[in-house]
């Protein structure tokens, strides 16, 4: 078995997903460290309502992702590849072994605060489905919106001011296509983060950041990334690149993943991953009563 774990990225958190990482010893001090990071736990976090503020989605997010991924990994083998979608890319460092969970969180929180500064304007995301890249190009050229991410042939998200979005929401829909609104309140992604990058990359380089223990895939072009040095690089530029996620399926394929796992809270990566790769099993942390069941699936498929 090749084992791939998938980190996804915002818009499926939410606050049951902390009940099932409450009692976990190995994500205490995942916990202890967004508390000391960002000035409140977890637990309040959540009750309070917040989960889709950017401020702190981001760092929920990542604290979710390596909680689940420790408490899973004493039954799992060692995985070979991790992938992450967005924020999820910088969670799969942390999974990786590359960053502590206090560095973790801390670029998270300032990832978010960085974006949010870039484009100050309201801004969001909506995905598309039913059309083709040459027909959504030109519906984002006409409403000055941007593609941020490719996840499959004709399944996009673009992202970009709000008042613009709903221009081009409206000519997709008048094309045929499924649009989707998504609790995401930035473009991330975009030539819209530009000025975030640079200082992005600055904080990357301040860390003590090693190289993973197994390869994370870069989302901008699906490439397998090792060192230290190409991270920081793929990392900061992804802020302002389009996401490649239907590439990173594709090189799952490639270097012969034959298992799929998706931490919480997300799902939707392992449904692309069933409709793309399909002779990949694929499944996600979301579709079992207990994360030691989705351990055993695992194992299960490596029998």
């Amino acid at each position: 078995m090749t084992l791939g774990i998938l980190c996804p990225g915002q818009s499926a958190q939410a606050p049951e997903m902390i009940d099932r990482l409450r009692d976990a010893p190995e994500a205490t001090d995942v916990f202890v460290a967004f508390q000391e990071v960002m000035g409140s736990s977890i637990f309040e976090v959540v009750r309070q309502g917040r989960l889709h503020e950017n401020a702190i989605a981001q760092p929920v997010i990542c604290a979710v992702e390596l909680a689940a991924f420790r408490i899973v990994r004493r039954a799992l083998p060692a995985p070979d590849y991790f992938a992450g979608y967005s924020i999820g890319e910088l969670a799969a460092y942390g999974c990786a072994g590359s960053i502590s969970a206090r560095d973790l969180i801390h670029l998270a929180s300032l990832r978010a605060s960085l974006m949010d500064a870039a484009c100050p304007t309201p801004s969001g995301m909506i995905a598309i489905r039913g059309l083709r890249e040459t027909s959504v190009s030109p519906i984002c050229s006409s409403n000055a919106v941007h593609i941020a991410i490719r996840n499959g042939e004709d399944r996009f998200v673009v992202a970009g001011p709000l008042d613009n979005i709903a221009g081009a929401a409206r000519d997709a829909e008048q094309r045929g296509a499924h649009v989707t609104p998504l609790p995401v309140r930035i473009a991330s992604h975009t030539p819209l983060m530009h000025s975030a990058v640079a200082a992005f990359a600055k904080a990357l380089e301040a860390t003590d950041f090693k190289s993973p223990t197994a390869p994370v895939l870069a989302g901008i072009d699906g490439g397998t990334v090792r060192s230290r040095e190409v991270a920081i690089q793929r990392l900061s530029a992804q802020l302002e690149t389009c996401i490649d996620w239907r590439g990173c399926m594709e090189s799952l394929k490639e270097v012969g993943c034959t298992t799929l796992l998706e931490l919480l809270p997300g799902g939707d990566l392992s449904a692309m991953a069933r409709d793309a790769v399909p002779s990949i099993a694929s499944r996600s942390m979301t579709e079992f009563k207990t994360l030691d069941a989705a351990a055993e699936w695992v194992l299960r498929k490596e029998g």
